[in-house]
């Protein structure tokens, strides 16, 4: 209940339109590095082989040693998020008591542990006012129109540590690095494709109430197949392609899994746990 209502506010925080406003010191256009064409590429991941309940010792079997581990607890579960470096994808996958909950794919490039500490708190999706709000003011901010769309790239620097530059698509956050150039390849998108057959077939044997069939690189179809209609749906765009938030009720006993689709590829799954009854009833008003 606790983790499904902490990702129902952050998908409706990120979902939320406040006007733009840009400081009219910040129309500046990006002369140099001008970033590369839309491109949306499916490419093979490891992440496809991961599905909800899969014991520790399995994951790392089919995944191998993690680039990091980050143990925590939270209300009595014992959690350890296991990080995977970029490949390109960067892979997260959250365990609890020892069996996987959820399973995330970084196609923003936003969570890299490396970047510095004050730029945490900035995610994918958030609005540029939200940005502005946890960040401040920015020492640069360029805006220019590119391939229809309206790019903003902001620098932020902090004493002591390197400068962020973070990377808005239609006031939207698309991404973030260390450094003050503009990628090249912004506007790319690696999805993962869908699982094999194989992983799909010893899925189907392995878990007997269809939960645990849930892989990245699925589409929306294929989760409404096993689960019927969402019970919740925020749609918003990521790096101009269209993409949604689902809620599905995956058991009769009031279970539920959060999913996040790009371009109708699943990118990653929670397990959102039981709601009540007087929860579900909000959920479908």
């Amino acid at each position: 209940m606790r983790n499904l209502t902490t990702i129902l506010l952050i998908a409706m925080a990120n979902s939320v339109a406040f006007l733009l406003v840009s400081p009219a010191s910040a129309q500046q256009s990006i002369a140099n590095d001008q970033p590369l064409p839309p491109h949306v590429e499916r490419i093979a991941t490891e992440a496809s082989r991961l599905h909800l309940g899969m014991p520790e010792d399995e994951v790392a079997r089919k995944m191998g040693a993690p680039t990091a581990v980050v143990p925590s607890e939270n209300s009595g579960v014992q959690l350890r998020v296991l990080r995977y470096a970029p490949e390109p994808i960067a892979i997260k996958v959250t365990l609890s008591d020892g069996k996987v909950s959820a399973v995330a794919l970084d196609i923003a490039g936003i969570d890299d542990p490396a970047l510095p500490a004050y730029g945490r708190p900035i995610w994918s999706g958030i609005h540029r006012t939200a940005v502005l709000r946890i960040m401040g003011t920015p020492i640069e901010d360029h805006v220019s129109d590119s391939f229809g769309m309206k790019l903003e790239h902001m620098i932020f620097e902090r004493p002591g540590q390197s400068d962020l530059r973070i990377f808005l698509i239609d006031g939207r956050v698309a991404g973030k690095q260390a450094g003050r150039s503009l990628p090249r390849n912004l506007f790319s998108l690696w999805l993962p494709l869908a699982p094999s057959e194989a992983d799909r077939e010893a899925d189907g044997q392995s878990n007997q109430s269809g939960s645990g069939q849930i892989r990245t690189g699925m589409s929306v179809r294929d989760v409404q197949a096993m689960f019927g209609e969402q019970k919740m749906r925020v749609p918003y765009t990521v790096k101009g392609r269209p993409a949604e938030y689902r809620i599905h009720e995956t058991a009769s006993n009031g279970r539920f899994v959060c999913f996040t689709f790009i371009d109708d590829v699943l990118v990653s799954f929670a397990d959102g746990g039981e709601l009540s009854l007087s929860a579900e009833r909000g959920l479908r008003r």
